[in-house]
């Protein structure tokens, strides 16, 4: 008599390490998954009558990982069991499972279609015309955090551009461009939502000012380096990078101030 077999989704006793290798590997079937549904979708032909957004695309995408997820934890390919037998015979299972964890934080996992342009293509008004599309929730924040609106704005203007589905090729997210850890330390649920990207990116940049006891250039330069390089040298890093970051930023922040002056200056003053 055969004995019926075991549906994919069944899974023996586990202990704690036994569970986060599952968990990882079904991650991993998930990814894999998602990437060929991708391939799949590319086979469609688009009559390209109707153009699609760059938001339909990251949702869809979204969708596509959701879908693959369902099929890993319900209808398995068989993948992630042959993954934790491998690493279950392997002396370096933690490493393993770590590279198993980052997998979706890898370069060649980046969409480049939602990676953003040289903001530099952008001239100050421009630029400003752009993020002013959410002058609401930078409101907001200024005012909860009490940090100049300008200073936010620039941050935006130059992390993105004002494009609320930027990724950038290190994996950072949304108009402040902040990557997964962070966002999960400040509790960020939806990290492409405008408003709560702009209010945590506030204040994470609200942090690192008081860190720094209120020195915006260190705080700009934490914000893109990290705060462990500016302790290391006590400064801006020398990474040319970071240089030029910092130095972009308060320009925009000082170009952005003053075409709000000139905004609210009666039309009288501006000589007419």
């Amino acid at each position: 008599m055969e004995t019926a077999p075991i549906h994919n989704n069944q899974q023996p006793k586990q202990n704690n390490s036994s569970r986060q290798t599952w968990k990882a590997a079904r991650e991993f079937e998930a990814v894999f998954t998602s990437l060929m549904m991708k391939s799949m979708r590319k086979t469609v032909f688009d009559d390209g009558l109707i153009e699609k957004s760059l938001g339909e695309k990251i949702y869809t995408d979204m969708l596509d990982l959701e879908y693959a997820k369902i099929v890993s934890n319900n209808a398995s390919f068989g993948l992630a069991e042959q993954i934790v037998k491998q690493i279950s015979q392997m002396n370096y299972q933690p490493g393993m499972l770590a590279a198993l964890q980052n997998i979706g934080n890898q370069p060649w996992m980046i969409d480049h279609r939602m990676v953003p342009g040289n903001q530099t293509t952008y001239d100050t008004a421009s630029l400003k015309k752009r993020v002013a599309h959410w002058n609401e929730y930078i409101d907001e924040a200024s005012s909860r955090y009490t940090i100049d609106r300008s200073l936010i704005s620039a941050v935006i203007a130059q992390e993105s551009a004002g494009n609320p589905y930027a990724v950038s090729h290190a994996g950072a997210k949304g108009l402040m461009q902040i990557i997964d850890s962070t966002a999960q330390e400040l509790g960020v649920k939806h990290i492409f939502n405008p408003r709560e990207n702009i209010m945590a990116g506030t204040r994470y940049l609200d942090r690192l000012l008081k860190e720094f006891d209120g020195n915006e250039t260190l705080a700009l330069a934490s914000y893109n380096a990290g705060p462990a390089a500016v302790k290391k040298y006590n400064d801006v890093p020398p990474y040319k990078e970071t240089q030029n970051y910092v130095a972009r930023v308060l320009s925009l922040r000082d170009e952005f101030t003053q075409l709000e002056k000139a905004q609210q200056m009666p039309q009288k003053e501006k000589g007419e």
